[in-house]
Protein backbone atom coordinates (compact mmCIF):
# COMPACT_ATOMS: atom_id res chain seq x y z
CA UNK A 1 0.00 0.00 0.00
CA UNK A 2 1.70 2.97 -1.23
CA UNK A 3 0.47 6.73 -1.20
CA UNK A 4 2.04 9.68 -3.95
CA UNK A 5 1.22 13.60 -3.64
CA UNK A 6 -0.95 13.79 -7.13
CA UNK A 7 -2.77 10.40 -7.26
CA UNK A 8 -6.19 10.50 -7.88
CA UNK A 9 -8.03 10.47 -4.85
CA UNK A 10 -9.03 6.59 -3.53
CA UNK A 11 -11.59 5.11 -1.52
CA UNK A 12 -12.21 2.69 0.97
CA UNK A 13 -7.85 2.83 1.57
CA UNK A 14 -8.55 2.84 5.83
CA UNK A 15 -6.67 -0.33 7.35
CA UNK A 16 -6.05 -1.42 10.80
CA UNK A 17 -2.97 -2.32 11.30
CA UNK A 18 -2.50 -4.45 14.36
CA UNK A 19 0.82 -6.87 13.79
CA UNK A 20 0.90 -9.08 16.84
CA UNK A 21 4.86 -9.75 17.02
CA UNK A 22 5.09 -5.53 17.08
CA UNK A 23 1.51 -4.96 18.70
CA UNK A 24 2.99 -2.90 21.16
CA UNK A 25 4.24 -0.01 18.64
CA UNK A 26 2.32 -1.04 15.75
CA UNK A 27 -1.27 -1.09 16.34
CA UNK A 28 -2.00 2.12 14.94
CA UNK A 29 -4.94 3.39 12.33
CA UNK A 30 -3.22 5.17 8.93
CA UNK A 31 -5.02 5.90 5.91
CA UNK A 32 -4.86 8.43 3.10
CA UNK A 33 -4.30 11.19 5.47
CA UNK A 34 -1.04 9.52 6.57
CA UNK A 35 0.90 10.09 3.71
CA UNK A 36 4.26 8.78 5.08
CA UNK A 37 5.83 11.75 3.02
CA UNK A 38 8.19 12.42 5.45
CA UNK A 39 11.35 12.56 3.01
CA UNK A 40 9.61 14.54 0.10
CA UNK A 41 7.64 14.35 -2.83
CA UNK A 42 7.63 10.85 -2.99
CA UNK A 43 5.73 7.78 -1.24
CA UNK A 44 7.63 6.25 1.47
CA UNK A 45 7.55 2.65 2.05
CA UNK A 46 4.65 1.44 4.20
CA UNK A 47 4.65 -1.31 6.92
CA UNK A 48 1.51 -3.14 5.91
CA UNK A 49 0.18 -6.31 8.33
CA UNK A 50 -3.16 -7.62 7.49
CA UNK A 51 -5.86 -8.28 9.83
CA UNK A 52 -7.86 -11.25 10.06
CA UNK A 53 -11.15 -10.67 8.63
CA UNK A 54 -9.81 -7.43 6.21
CA UNK A 55 -9.35 -8.34 2.64
CA UNK A 56 -6.30 -11.02 3.03
CA UNK A 57 -6.29 -13.17 0.14
CA UNK A 58 -7.83 -17.09 0.70
CA UNK A 59 -4.34 -18.54 -0.58
CA UNK A 60 -3.92 -22.41 -1.11
CA UNK A 61 -1.41 -24.16 1.39
CA UNK A 62 1.17 -26.46 1.61
CA UNK A 63 2.48 -28.74 4.01
CA UNK A 64 3.95 -25.85 6.09
CA UNK A 65 1.00 -23.98 5.61
CA UNK A 66 2.20 -21.43 3.24
CA UNK A 67 1.30 -20.71 -0.33
CA UNK A 68 2.99 -22.23 -3.41
CA UNK A 69 5.93 -19.58 -3.39
CA UNK A 70 8.35 -18.78 -5.92
CA UNK A 71 12.08 -20.01 -5.82
CA UNK A 72 14.89 -17.95 -4.20
CA UNK A 73 18.03 -17.13 -5.37
CA UNK A 74 20.73 -15.87 -3.37
CA UNK A 75 22.39 -12.57 -4.80
CA UNK A 76 24.09 -10.62 -2.05
CA UNK A 77 24.75 -9.55 1.47
CA UNK A 78 24.85 -6.25 3.20
CA UNK A 79 26.77 -5.31 6.28
CA UNK A 80 27.43 -1.94 8.50
CA UNK A 81 30.88 -0.85 8.41
CA UNK A 82 32.60 2.17 10.09
CA UNK A 83 34.73 2.50 6.45
CA UNK A 84 33.12 0.67 4.02
CA UNK A 85 35.55 1.81 1.91
CA UNK A 86 38.15 0.01 4.01
CA UNK A 87 36.07 -2.69 4.55
CA UNK A 88 36.07 -3.58 0.71
CA UNK A 89 39.71 -3.12 0.27
CA UNK A 90 40.68 -5.63 2.63
CA UNK A 91 38.26 -8.09 1.48
CA UNK A 92 39.36 -7.54 -2.00
CA UNK A 93 42.91 -9.20 -1.38
CA UNK A 94 41.69 -12.73 -0.02
CA UNK A 95 38.87 -13.21 -2.32
CA UNK A 96 38.00 -13.39 -5.81
CA UNK A 97 36.28 -10.26 -6.84
CA UNK A 98 36.16 -6.35 -8.29
CA UNK A 99 34.88 -3.09 -6.59
CA UNK A 100 31.69 -1.63 -7.76
CA UNK A 101 32.30 1.48 -8.93
CA UNK A 102 30.17 4.75 -8.33
CA UNK A 103 28.26 4.05 -5.83
CA UNK A 104 24.72 3.41 -5.90
CA UNK A 105 24.83 3.17 -9.80
CA UNK A 106 22.67 1.16 -11.79
CA UNK A 107 25.18 -1.57 -11.73
CA UNK A 108 24.38 -2.46 -8.26
CA UNK A 109 21.70 -4.98 -7.11
CA UNK A 110 20.55 -3.29 -4.02
CA UNK A 111 19.19 -0.03 -2.42
CA UNK A 112 20.28 1.34 0.67
CA UNK A 113 17.97 4.33 0.93
CA UNK A 114 13.75 3.78 0.54
CA UNK A 115 13.44 4.03 -3.43
CA UNK A 116 11.83 7.68 -2.41
CA UNK A 117 15.24 9.15 -2.87
CA UNK A 118 15.46 7.95 -6.46
CA UNK A 119 19.16 6.70 -5.81
CA UNK A 120 21.00 3.42 -4.35
CA UNK A 121 23.64 3.96 -1.91
CA UNK A 122 25.17 6.82 -2.46
CA UNK A 123 21.71 8.83 -2.17
CA UNK A 124 22.87 10.69 0.44
CA UNK A 125 25.46 13.02 1.26
CA UNK A 126 25.77 11.31 4.47
CA UNK A 127 26.28 7.60 3.24
CA UNK A 128 29.42 5.66 2.86
CA UNK A 129 29.26 2.45 1.05
CA UNK A 130 31.33 0.43 -1.34
CA UNK A 131 30.21 -3.15 -3.02
CA UNK A 132 32.01 -6.04 -4.38
CA UNK A 133 31.13 -8.24 -6.73
CA UNK A 134 32.08 -12.39 -6.68
CA UNK A 135 32.08 -14.22 -10.45
CA UNK A 136 31.27 -17.67 -10.31
CA UNK A 137 30.52 -19.99 -12.66
CA UNK A 138 29.84 -19.50 -16.04
CA UNK A 139 28.25 -15.16 -16.05
CA UNK A 140 27.01 -15.94 -12.44
CA UNK A 141 28.10 -13.30 -9.60
CA UNK A 142 26.64 -12.72 -5.74
CA UNK A 143 27.61 -9.12 -4.30
CA UNK A 144 28.86 -8.11 -1.33
CA UNK A 145 28.01 -4.25 0.35
CA UNK A 146 29.49 -2.38 3.04
CA UNK A 147 27.44 0.62 4.00
CA UNK A 148 27.47 3.85 6.85
CA UNK A 149 24.20 5.85 6.97
CA UNK A 150 23.85 7.87 9.83
CA UNK A 151 20.59 9.09 8.61
CA UNK A 152 18.56 6.16 9.24
CA UNK A 153 17.31 5.57 12.41
CA UNK A 154 19.39 3.18 15.34
CA UNK A 155 18.00 3.82 18.38
CA UNK A 156 20.29 3.77 21.61
CA UNK A 157 22.00 0.67 20.09
CA UNK A 158 23.57 1.94 17.03
CA UNK A 159 25.51 -0.57 14.35
CA UNK A 160 28.58 1.23 14.97
CA UNK A 161 28.38 0.11 18.48
CA UNK A 162 27.38 -3.68 17.60
CA UNK A 163 30.30 -3.53 15.30
CA UNK A 164 32.83 -2.61 17.90
CA UNK A 165 31.53 -5.14 20.00
CA UNK A 166 31.58 -7.71 18.01
CA UNK A 167 34.93 -6.85 16.67
CA UNK A 168 36.60 -6.63 19.88
CA UNK A 169 34.66 -9.88 21.35
CA UNK A 170 36.75 -12.18 18.56
CA UNK A 171 39.48 -13.46 19.85
CA UNK A 172 40.67 -15.24 16.80
CA UNK A 173 42.33 -17.71 18.62
CA UNK A 174 42.22 -21.64 17.16
CA UNK A 175 41.24 -22.29 20.46
CA UNK A 176 38.44 -19.92 21.41
CA UNK A 177 35.25 -19.91 19.91
CA UNK A 178 32.16 -17.18 20.25
CA UNK A 179 28.96 -17.95 19.58
CA UNK A 180 28.86 -14.77 17.06
CA UNK A 181 31.34 -17.04 15.05
CA UNK A 182 28.68 -18.71 14.08
CA UNK A 183 27.20 -15.35 12.32
CA UNK A 184 29.13 -15.75 9.03
CA UNK A 185 29.17 -15.40 5.51
CA UNK A 186 30.14 -18.57 3.70
CA UNK A 187 31.49 -19.55 0.25
CA UNK A 188 33.52 -22.92 -0.80
CA UNK A 189 36.30 -22.53 -3.19
CA UNK A 190 38.69 -25.75 -4.83
CA UNK A 191 42.13 -24.11 -3.55
CA UNK A 192 41.24 -23.04 0.28
CA UNK A 193 45.18 -23.51 0.34
CA UNK A 194 45.60 -20.72 -1.93
CA UNK A 195 43.06 -18.36 0.20
CA UNK A 196 45.03 -19.63 3.36
CA UNK A 197 48.29 -18.34 2.00
CA UNK A 198 47.24 -15.36 1.36
CA UNK A 199 45.66 -14.54 4.56
CA UNK A 200 48.78 -16.00 6.41
CA UNK A 201 51.38 -13.77 4.47
CA UNK A 202 49.45 -11.08 4.95
CA UNK A 203 49.27 -11.99 8.67
CA UNK A 204 45.40 -12.08 9.14
CA UNK A 205 44.84 -14.51 11.81
CA UNK A 206 42.03 -16.87 10.82
CA UNK A 207 40.23 -19.96 13.07
CA UNK A 208 39.77 -23.44 11.44
CA UNK A 209 37.01 -26.26 11.57
CA UNK A 210 38.37 -27.86 8.31
CA UNK A 211 36.89 -24.54 6.48
CA UNK A 212 38.86 -21.00 7.95
CA UNK A 213 37.02 -18.02 9.17
CA UNK A 214 38.36 -14.64 9.35
CA UNK A 215 37.29 -11.11 10.55
CA UNK A 216 36.94 -8.03 8.65
CA UNK A 217 38.82 -5.44 10.59
CA UNK A 218 36.45 -3.07 12.48
CA UNK A 219 33.35 -4.78 11.67
CA UNK A 220 33.34 -8.16 13.51
CA UNK A 221 31.92 -9.37 10.39
CA UNK A 222 33.04 -13.16 9.97
CA UNK A 223 33.98 -14.66 6.01
CA UNK A 224 33.87 -18.38 5.84
CA UNK A 225 35.68 -20.41 3.94
CA UNK A 226 34.72 -23.96 2.74
CA UNK A 227 37.32 -26.10 1.27
CA UNK A 228 39.76 -29.46 2.08
CA UNK A 229 43.16 -27.47 3.31
CA UNK A 230 46.76 -28.91 3.13
CA UNK A 231 48.56 -26.18 4.45
CA UNK A 232 47.47 -25.66 7.61
CA UNK A 233 46.14 -27.57 10.55
CA UNK A 234 42.57 -28.44 11.43
CA UNK A 235 39.90 -29.64 14.35
CA UNK A 236 36.37 -30.60 14.05
CA UNK A 237 33.82 -28.19 15.70
CA UNK A 238 33.46 -29.58 19.60
CA UNK A 239 30.24 -28.29 20.25
CA UNK A 240 30.27 -29.44 23.53
CA UNK A 241 33.96 -28.00 24.47
CA UNK A 242 32.87 -24.77 26.61
CA UNK A 243 34.48 -21.41 25.96
CA UNK A 244 34.47 -18.22 28.51
CA UNK A 245 35.30 -14.65 28.18
CA UNK A 246 37.94 -14.96 31.52
CA UNK A 247 40.12 -18.23 29.71
CA UNK A 248 39.59 -18.49 26.22
CA UNK A 249 38.28 -15.18 25.38
CA UNK A 250 41.82 -13.65 26.67
CA UNK A 251 43.98 -16.52 24.22
CA UNK A 252 45.72 -14.58 21.20
CA UNK A 253 45.89 -16.11 17.91
CA UNK A 254 49.19 -18.22 16.71
CA UNK A 255 49.78 -19.38 12.63
CA UNK A 256 48.83 -22.71 12.40
CA UNK A 257 50.58 -23.75 9.15
CA UNK A 258 52.48 -26.98 8.64
CA UNK A 259 54.24 -25.66 5.81
CA UNK A 260 57.12 -23.46 5.51
CA UNK A 261 55.28 -20.15 4.09
CA UNK A 262 57.94 -18.08 3.29
CA UNK A 263 58.90 -20.27 0.63
CA UNK A 264 55.65 -20.55 -1.07
CA UNK A 265 54.50 -18.20 -4.05
CA UNK A 266 52.96 -14.73 -3.64
CA UNK A 267 51.53 -14.42 -6.58
CA UNK A 268 48.75 -17.61 -6.24
CA UNK A 269 45.66 -17.01 -8.39
CA UNK A 270 42.56 -16.68 -5.68
CA UNK A 271 39.88 -18.94 -6.84
CA UNK A 272 36.20 -18.50 -7.44
CA UNK A 273 34.27 -17.66 -4.63
CA UNK A 274 30.85 -19.77 -4.90
CA UNK A 275 28.30 -18.90 -2.48
CA UNK A 276 27.42 -21.27 0.32
CA UNK A 277 25.55 -19.93 3.10
CA UNK A 278 24.37 -17.55 5.52
CA UNK A 279 24.85 -18.79 9.09
CA UNK A 280 23.46 -16.47 11.77
CA UNK A 281 22.87 -17.05 15.64
CA UNK A 282 19.79 -17.11 17.25
CA UNK A 283 18.14 -17.38 20.86
CA UNK A 284 15.71 -19.53 19.48
CA UNK A 285 16.97 -21.47 16.31
CA UNK A 286 13.91 -23.73 16.14
CA UNK A 287 11.17 -20.63 16.55
CA UNK A 288 13.66 -18.95 13.71
CA UNK A 289 13.45 -22.12 11.18
CA UNK A 290 10.05 -22.22 11.85
CA UNK A 291 9.38 -18.83 10.38
CA UNK A 292 11.38 -19.51 7.25
CA UNK A 293 9.40 -22.88 6.78
CA UNK A 294 6.41 -20.50 6.50
CA UNK A 295 7.37 -17.66 5.27
CA UNK A 296 9.78 -18.65 2.84
CA UNK A 297 10.12 -21.30 -0.19
CA UNK A 298 12.96 -23.26 1.65
CA UNK A 299 13.56 -26.84 3.09
CA UNK A 300 14.56 -28.57 5.66
CA UNK A 301 18.47 -30.07 5.57
CA UNK A 302 19.77 -32.78 8.10
CA UNK A 303 22.72 -31.76 9.43
CA UNK A 304 25.15 -34.13 10.48
CA UNK A 305 24.68 -34.57 14.62
CA UNK A 306 25.06 -37.97 15.74
CA UNK A 307 28.30 -38.77 17.68
CA UNK A 308 30.28 -39.25 14.76
CA UNK A 309 29.10 -36.68 12.77
CA UNK A 310 30.66 -33.32 11.44
CA UNK A 311 28.19 -31.62 13.88
CA UNK A 312 28.49 -33.74 16.51
CA UNK A 313 26.02 -33.05 19.56
CA UNK A 314 24.51 -30.22 18.02
CA UNK A 315 20.72 -31.48 17.35
CA UNK A 316 19.69 -30.15 20.69
CA UNK A 317 22.29 -31.75 23.39
CA UNK A 318 25.31 -29.00 23.28
CA UNK A 319 23.72 -27.11 20.46
CA UNK A 320 20.65 -26.70 18.10
CA UNK A 321 22.09 -26.00 14.47
CA UNK A 322 18.57 -25.57 12.50
CA UNK A 323 19.97 -25.70 8.68
CA UNK A 324 17.26 -25.27 5.36
CA UNK A 325 18.28 -25.01 1.21
CA UNK A 326 16.53 -22.93 -0.69
CA UNK A 327 16.95 -25.25 -3.72
CA UNK A 328 18.01 -28.82 -3.72
CA UNK A 329 21.79 -29.11 -2.48
CA UNK A 330 22.20 -24.97 -3.23
CA UNK A 331 22.36 -22.19 -1.04
CA UNK A 332 21.24 -22.53 2.75
CA UNK A 333 20.11 -20.83 5.38
CA UNK A 334 22.31 -21.72 8.93
CA UNK A 335 20.08 -20.97 12.17
CA UNK A 336 22.59 -21.35 15.42
CA UNK A 337 21.94 -21.57 18.83
CA UNK A 338 24.91 -22.48 21.05
CA UNK A 339 24.64 -23.63 24.56
CA UNK A 340 28.38 -23.60 25.64
CA UNK A 341 29.88 -20.59 23.44
CA UNK A 342 30.81 -17.30 24.86
CA UNK A 343 28.87 -14.18 23.53
CA UNK A 344 31.37 -11.71 24.43
CA UNK A 345 30.78 -8.06 24.34
CA UNK A 346 26.82 -8.79 23.07
CA UNK A 347 24.45 -10.65 24.59
CA UNK A 348 22.58 -12.36 21.63
CA UNK A 349 19.14 -12.27 23.19
CA UNK A 350 19.31 -8.88 24.13
CA UNK A 351 20.89 -8.12 20.89
CA UNK A 352 17.91 -9.66 18.88
CA UNK A 353 15.01 -7.87 21.79
CA UNK A 354 16.98 -4.56 20.73
CA UNK A 355 16.92 -5.16 17.01
CA UNK A 356 13.02 -6.09 16.96
CA UNK A 357 12.18 -3.34 18.70
CA UNK A 358 14.09 -0.74 16.64
CA UNK A 359 12.06 -2.83 13.45
CA UNK A 360 8.89 -2.26 15.36
CA UNK A 361 9.15 1.49 16.08
CA UNK A 362 10.54 1.97 12.58
CA UNK A 363 7.81 0.13 10.89
CA UNK A 364 4.80 1.97 12.61
CA UNK A 365 6.24 5.55 11.28
CA UNK A 366 6.81 3.81 7.72
CA UNK A 367 10.68 3.98 7.73
CA UNK A 368 13.36 1.73 7.13
CA UNK A 369 16.42 1.23 10.02
CA UNK A 370 19.88 0.77 10.37
CA UNK A 371 19.46 -2.71 11.03
CA UNK A 372 18.41 -2.99 7.83
CA UNK A 373 21.40 -2.95 6.35
CA UNK A 374 22.38 -6.34 7.66
CA UNK A 375 20.52 -8.20 4.94
CA UNK A 376 20.90 -10.85 2.63
CA UNK A 377 19.00 -10.46 -0.66
CA UNK A 378 17.26 -12.83 -2.77
CA UNK A 379 15.62 -12.32 -6.26
CA UNK A 380 12.35 -13.78 -7.12
CA UNK A 381 10.23 -14.05 -10.41
CA UNK A 382 7.26 -12.07 -8.40
CA UNK A 383 6.91 -10.62 -4.81
CA UNK A 384 2.96 -11.13 -4.75
CA UNK A 385 2.61 -14.47 -3.40
CA UNK A 386 5.47 -13.39 -0.62
CA UNK A 387 3.34 -10.20 0.07
CA UNK A 388 0.16 -12.28 0.28
CA UNK A 389 0.77 -15.04 2.54
CA UNK A 390 2.91 -12.11 5.07
CA UNK A 391 -0.36 -10.30 4.73
CA UNK A 392 -2.30 -13.45 5.26
CA UNK A 393 -0.97 -14.49 8.36
CA UNK A 394 -0.42 -10.22 10.04
CA UNK A 395 3.23 -11.02 9.57
CA UNK A 396 4.93 -7.18 9.42
CA UNK A 397 6.71 -6.61 5.87
CA UNK A 398 8.06 -3.29 3.85
CA UNK A 399 7.64 -3.01 0.34
CA UNK A 400 8.96 -0.28 -1.64
CA UNK A 401 7.04 2.09 -3.59
CA UNK A 402 7.71 0.55 -6.88
CA UNK A 403 6.12 -3.10 -5.32
CA UNK A 404 9.69 -4.55 -6.22
CA UNK A 405 11.56 -5.04 -3.18
CA UNK A 406 10.04 -6.13 0.24
CA UNK A 407 12.25 -6.29 3.58
CA UNK A 408 10.63 -9.04 5.67
CA UNK A 409 12.08 -9.91 9.49
CA UNK A 410 12.78 -12.80 11.11
CA UNK A 411 11.78 -13.49 15.17
CA UNK A 412 15.40 -13.02 15.82
CA UNK A 413 15.46 -9.16 14.19
CA UNK A 414 17.63 -10.46 10.77
CA UNK A 415 16.15 -8.58 7.77
CA UNK A 416 15.65 -10.86 4.09
CA UNK A 417 15.15 -8.66 0.99
CA UNK A 418 12.95 -10.13 -1.75
CA UNK A 419 13.20 -8.63 -5.02
CA UNK A 420 11.89 -9.06 -8.10
CA UNK A 421 14.58 -9.90 -10.78
CA UNK A 422 13.40 -7.18 -13.10
CA UNK A 423 14.57 -4.49 -10.43
CA UNK A 424 18.03 -5.63 -11.23
CA UNK A 425 19.22 -3.08 -13.47
CA UNK A 426 22.65 -4.92 -13.15
CA UNK A 427 25.02 -7.08 -15.55
CA UNK A 428 23.13 -10.35 -16.87
CA UNK A 429 23.11 -13.10 -14.26
CA UNK A 430 23.13 -16.97 -15.43
CA UNK A 431 20.39 -18.78 -13.20
CA UNK A 432 21.38 -21.91 -14.65
CA UNK A 433 25.08 -21.38 -14.73
CA UNK A 434 24.40 -20.11 -10.45
CA UNK A 435 22.70 -22.90 -9.61
CA UNK A 436 24.75 -25.50 -10.95
CA UNK A 437 28.07 -23.97 -9.42
CA UNK A 438 26.54 -23.55 -6.02
CA UNK A 439 24.85 -27.29 -5.97
CA UNK A 440 28.58 -28.82 -6.84
CA UNK A 441 30.10 -26.78 -4.05
CA UNK A 442 30.21 -26.97 -0.13
CA UNK A 443 27.30 -25.91 2.06
CA UNK A 444 28.93 -26.23 5.81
Amino acid sequence: LTVSPGLPSLERVHTTVACPRFADVCSRKMGLVDSFSKYGALALLVALCMCPGSNALDLKSDEHGRAELPQLTYRYAVFYAPDPNAAAQFLTQFVNATLLSNEGDSNWLATFRPTQHSRAYGGHSQVVSAGLRLPYGKGAYSDVYFVNDPTLPAGSYPPSKFAARLAATHSMANDDWDWWQDWHLAFTVDSIDAVALKLMQADVPFVSRGSLYFTIPGTGVTIQVLGSPTIYWTESFLFCRKTDNEMTGKMKPYPLNVTDISVMPRDSPIPQFIPGHQSIAASDAKACAAWAYKYLNVAKVEASTGPSGSHAYAGGICADIEWMEISKGGWEIHWIQQFNKREGYVNVKEHEDAVSQLHAETLATGEVDAYANYRVGFSVSTLQPYIDIFSTNDEPFTVSEDGQRMLVYAPNGYTFELFEESAAKSEPFNYTASESAIVSGLHE
